[in-house]
């Protein structure tokens, strides 16, 4: 067969065949991927706490091995002292802000339909195109539905007491099936570590280098979650109070439980911040005392949040675990969260992309060169 073809035409059929390999491979991962992608849109609310659940058993072992070394608890006790440190700090912030809370909840609900209206006479007078379009999607009138519902729930909760939170607790466990989440965290506290150097154990059928470089790409993602979420909780934290306090001393109604919110939401990179922006503008202006100074009062806050977070905490605190560009931050948080269908894809978008990085460099680095035809010849 060799007679049939000079050097060049075997080139070519050599590179052909390497580009349809290529094309196969790629097309084989893009299948998997959709696969995957469809699975867990299926099963969310389902993978959501487990996922949650493995995030949190990450952040909480090291402590967990610290009390049990430490005060030569067994796994069972620590597990208890584990669970006292989350729970009493928890409840002693519910105890001193939960009327608070439940208050500004309650009263945001409540006059969400009033804002509502507010608004839609300013448009019809200023912005009749843009109420046209409104109007004829139904967005605010559904809106405005939603938020009475929300508001009797709250009502029930507050006056209520036990029935109130019984039914409130339903509610939440029937959309995100949380109840199973302790359960799941308690489970993996308990289990023994995960020890790299066996994960090599479980692939047997590949060679010594290619399980070695699945062993270094499992330990890098999960030293980019432990890092990134451990260090975005404490930023997330940090955002939500200063802007609890910021809108609250600036005026703005329901301003403390908005903050808290908005920050928390900030565990997703920006997310607090595009979503603060998108709903304290609009209730600055239209709130009763609102106006233009308290719109400025509203972006100044959210500003300074920006910037302490920007130049102080994500330094300080995170580094360059990631390695990403912000541009690449908030595209995977797009990418990932429309691929997933959800807050599941939002949340992982940091480390399935940083983690997409490190394969890519070490398949650039091992791999991509020896799929060279014509490799260059050694001096």
């Amino acid at each position: 067969m060799d007679d049939f073809f000079n050097p060049r035409q075997k080139k070519i059929i050599s590179s052909a065949i390497t580009g349809l390999a290529l094309i196969t491979l790629a097309a084989l991962v893009l299948f998997l991927f959709r696969s995957i992608v469809l699975f867990l849109n299926n099963f969310s609310s389902v993978f959501l706490p487990l996922v949650t659940a493995g995030i949190l058993s990450l952040l909480l072992r090291p402590v967990y091995q610290w009390i049990q070394e430490r005060w030569k608890l067994s796994p069972k006790i620590a597990l208890v002292a584990i669970f006292a440190m989350l729970l009493i700090p928890f409840l002693m912030l519910l105890g001193i802000f939960g009327g608070l809370l439940v208050e500004q909840v309650n009263a945001l609900f409540t006059s969400l339909p009033e804002s509502l209206d507010r608004m839609q006479l300013w448009m019809k007078e200023h912005a009749p195109a843009i109420q046209a379009a409104m109007d004829q999607v139904g967005g605010i009138d559904q809106l405005k539905a939603w938020a009475a519902d929300q508001s009797g729930a709250i009502l029930g909760l507050a006056a209520g007491g036990a029935k109130g939170l019984v039914q409130t607790l339903g509610i939440i466990g029937d959309l995100f099936s949380w109840a199973v989440m302790p359960v799941y965290l308690v489970f993996l506290l308990l289990a023994p570590p995960i020890k790299f150097d066996r994960l090599e154990e479980f692939f047997p059928f590949l060679k010594g280098e290619q399980r070695g470089d699945i062993v270094f790409l499992v330990g890098q993602f999960v030293d980019i979650v432990v890092v990134f979420f451990r260090g975005q909780l404490v930023i997330a934290f940090a955002q939500g109070v200063m802007m609890a306090v910021g809108f609250s001393v600036c005026g703005l109604s329901y301003g403390f439980i908005l903050g808290l919110l908005f920050g928390m939401l900030n565990l997703v990179p920006y997310l607090g911040n595009l979503v603060g922006l998108s709903i304290t503008i609009p209730l600055a202006w239209f709130q009763p005392e609102g106006g233009f100074m308290l719109v400025v009062g509203v972006l100044i806050v959210i500003a300074i949040t920006q910037l302490v977070e920007g130049y102080f905490l994500t330094p300080r605190i995170m580094g360059k675990s990631t390695g990403l560009h912000p541009m690449a931050v908030i595209f995977a948080i797009f990418f990932w969260g429309k691929a997933m269908n959800g807050i599941l894809g939002m949340i992982l978008a940091i480390p399935l992309t940083a983690f997409l990085v490190v394969l890519w460099r070490l398949a650039k680095q091992k791999y991509l060169p020896m799929m060279d035809p014509d490799p260059p010849a050694s001096e």
